[in-house]
């Protein structure tokens, strides 16, 4: 950034109205005249702060590098001079520390208390989490309320966030014994990209929320064990930062919401390009969010995303940060967009959220590079049918799609032989998203574990089923005769013959 000549806070105070509008973030004056009418949140929240120092409140809303990453450099005014009368932070700071350390009043006699409860929850030492549901009830009690029912919720009743899991739990291994299994191989080709495991982080939004490092504190985590990354559109970082915190050589997709006005998602696919994502997943089943109801009775917090620019706030429907940040979602998607984004991103495509045997096929009449099994983690329609009865019904309808697109899936993977069934049963990889959110109250240090953790047990999964190589494993070594009776055999009801008065 080009330096420029300091100003006091006299210089800041004069311009201070909307035809004139500076603010001071992080010591550092910023015009944003002509931003206040492009600002999500609306012009009153930048107003409220003209010709004033705008830190403490930006912060709580903002990730670090999103101003630099939405204002053009020629919008930067100069850096700003501490005022006399303003003690420095480091006053500050020890004069806090010193109140804090303040001993109390003595009495001649001692007070009897009760026993001491603990008021605040002690978060256990990383080395003692042994799984990913472990990382799970950790966060339950370390996220705020909010950030919480917006992780964990899902749609309504619950049915299709539950039924993920508990259908994949109810396939059965077959395996093979003695087989030399001293070493095991787990490499994976996921769109071209070299991969050490056959699953990645599956894009979820505002991870910030977990961790003031959010993202870039997942690129790093996963970056060193060499795990791919798929960025949500509506991340907590800039696009940017989030690729510099990774290594020269990480590779990255980017999660796509197509937003209602299509310049502004040309920009965002033709940035990902320059900066080295690999491939982009448009998110296909969310032209609306689904009602989300934990997320909604909490108000909701003070966040944006650094990407989509999408804002969180409340309204009379509730607090639902997943709804009232979709607001910029295009509803009008189509099947003739899908060539569109690849031809504006030159980037291979895959649908995330293909829930039918007839939306495969047809996304490989519109040259997707592949689907993503997924029904959002249960978040949109609930009663939709879980990802795996998706992956057998692919295999019953359509079984050559499988050599004509990499099929990916997600939705309640959290265990090594889940993944494992998946691989068996076609799926090129695995998605992991709350895990890795979950992972974030420790930090990139709890992602780095969790990934471990993931990998340990897939090893051990495929040393027990006679597994050397994770592209040995196939159909025979599993039994999903627990579920077959679930999976449909046609895009049409098998028995019910009524037709409605309207057709697709």
């Amino acid at each position: 950034m080009e330096s420029r000549s300091p100003l006091s806070y006299d210089d800041l105070k004069l311009h201070n109205r909307p035809e004139d509008c500076w603010i001071a973030i992080e010591e550092k004056v910023w015009d944003v005249t002509d931003f206040l009418s492009l600002h999500p949140g609306g012009s009153d929240v930048i107003l409220n702060y003209a010709g004033r120092d705008a830190t403490s409140a930006y912060n709580e809303v903002h990730a670090p590098g999103m101003l630099e990453e939405t204002l053009a450099a020629d919008k930067f005014i100069g850096d700003l001079l501490l005022s006399s009368d303003m003690p420095p932070k480091s006053t500050i700071i020890e004069a806090a520390a010193a109140e804090a350390n303040t001993q109390p009043e003595q009495f001649s006699t001692p007070i009897q208390l009760p026993p001491r409860i603990p008021s605040t929850y002690e978060k256990p030492p990383l080395h003692s989490l042994i799984s990913a549901p472990d990382f799970q009830a950790i966060a339950s009690h370390t996220l705020t309320p909010k950030a919480w029912a917006f992780y964990s919720s899902a749609a309504t009743d619950l049915i299709t966030h539950t039924q993920n899991k508990a259908l994949t739990r109810r396939i059965m291994f077959r395996p093979r014994i003695l087989r030399d299994v001293k070493s095991v191989r787990t490499n994976r080709t996921i769109l071209g990209c070299e991969s050490s495991t056959p699953f990645f982080v599956s894009p979820a939004a505002m991870a910030r929320l977990a961790h003031a490092d959010g993202e870039c504190a997942l690129a790093r985590g996963v970056g060193g064990q060499g795990v791919i990354q798929c960025i949500s559109s509506n991340a907590s970082y800039p696009l940017s930062a989030i690729v510099a915190a990774g290594g020269k050589s990480q590779s990255f997709f980017l999660q796509l919401y197509v937003n209602s006005d299509r310049a502004k998602t040309a920009e965002l696919l033709k940035k990902a390009a320059a900066l080295g994502i690999k491939g982009v997943f448009v998110t296909v089943d969310a032209p609306v969010p689904g009602k989300r109801e934990a997320d909604e009775r909490i108000a909701a917090e003070a966040v944006a995303s650094a990407i989509s620019g999408a804002v969180a706030s409340n309204d009379k429907k509730g607090g639902g940060m997943g709804r009232l940040m979709a607001q910029y979602v295009d509803k009008s998607l189509v099947w003739e967009d899908i060539r569109w984004i690849r031809e504006v991103s030159g980037l291979p495509v895959v649908l995330k959220g293909v829930q039918s045997a007839a939306d495969a096929m047809m996304a490989v009449r519109y040259d997707a590079a592949g689907v993503m099994l997924s029904n959002h983690g249960g978040r949109s329609l609930d009663g939709a049918q879980p990802s795996i009865l998706v992956l057998l019904e692919l295999h019953r309808i359509c079984p050559d799609i499988f050599d004509k697109l990499e099929i990916y899936i997600d939705g309640g993977f959290e265990r090594g032989s889940d993944i494992l069934k998946a691989i068996a049963l076609g799926a090129t990889a695995v998605g992991v998203g709350r895990p890795y959110l979950y992972a974030l109250t420790y930090g990139e240090e709890g992602v780095e574990h969790l990934t471990q953790i993931l990998k340990d047990e897939l090893e051990t999964s495929m040393r027990l089923c006679g597994l050397t190589d994770i592209d040995q494993a196939h159909p025979g070594l599993v039994n999903t005769q627990g579920i077959d009776h679930f999976v449909s055999s046609s895009a049409d009801h098998p028995w019910i013959n009524w037709k409605p008065r309207a057709r697709l």
